[in-house]
């Protein structure tokens, strides 16, 4: 949806198509604190994608190969917003042409540090960053990062957005809206209950390793990471072997 649409749309739902009680932002107020519309259509943004990411969805979802520095670790925000993660759900070592599955670990139980570059694949969903990805009037919205120069839509998705958008900017006058409340509830139920794809997978078997030394790693996930003066900082460590 275009940001210009989603904003009639949500005062559309507020029963204020003219603007009188949420007046439009001009094109040069984006996100503004003032703004209070596209401040609002942000805020569901973030709530709608956390919800249904948490129910196990997996429409947001990135895949992407990354290379760490010399001390094993990446940071996500060298990328192009939206570059903070909401979830990292997996990671995986490449080593040749074999990708091999590593378990997650806390960074208080890291053991070892691996002072190494590795390449990786990892999965990771991105939080909503609208005003960070500098998102014009005119432009698509996006709730992940793009991946071919192409938006991928989900009007459903949009219109949930809107309506959480609205029913966060009812408060100004207090009005009892049962009709934006039963439509949060069905497109929140619709979206939620996407099916995620593929539906069914095979019975997971022993792994067996062609090289038993990917084993070893262990990767962590840290939003501050000073000691390596980074942030949303993803960190590869080793298994210590007694």
């Amino acid at each position: 949806m275009i940001l210009d649409d989603a904003r009639k749309q949500v005062v559309t739902m507020l029963d204020d198509p003219d603007g009188q009680r949420w007046t439009l932002p001009p094109p040069l107020s984006l996100f503004d604190v003032g703004n209070e519309v596209d401040l609002a259509i942000q805020s569901a943004a973030v709530e709608c994608v956390s919800a249904y990411v948490h129910q196990g969805g997996d429409f947001f979802d990135v895949i992407k190969n990354i290379t760490t520095d010399n001390d094993g670790t990446y940071s996500f925000t060298n990328e192009a917003a939206p570059n903070v993660p909401m979830m990292v759900e997996s990671c995986s070592y490449r080593q040749g042409d074999y990708f091999y599955s590593l378990h997650a670990v806390r960074h208080q139980d890291v053991q070892v540090s691996l002072n190494e570059v590795v390449d990786l694949k990892v999965k990771v969903v991105y939080t909503p960053d609208f005003a960070g990805s500098a998102l014009g009037g005119g432009d698509q919205m996006n709730y992940s990062q793009i991946v071919g120069g192409q938006v991928v839509p989900w009007a459903m998705f949009d219109m949930w957005v809107c309506s959480v958008a609205a029913k966060q900017l009812t408060p100004k006058e207090n009005e009892a809206n049962s009709q934006l409340d039963d439509k949060v509830s069905m497109l929140s139920s619709a979206c939620l209950r996407a099916p995620d794809q593929p539906k069914t997978v095979i019975f997971p078997r022993q792994q067996h390793y062609l090289n038993w030394g990917p084993s070893l790693y262990r990767w962590s996930y840290v939003t501050r990471d000073s000691s390596v003066n980074k942030t949303c900082c993803l960190r590869i460590h080793k298994v210590r072997i007694y």
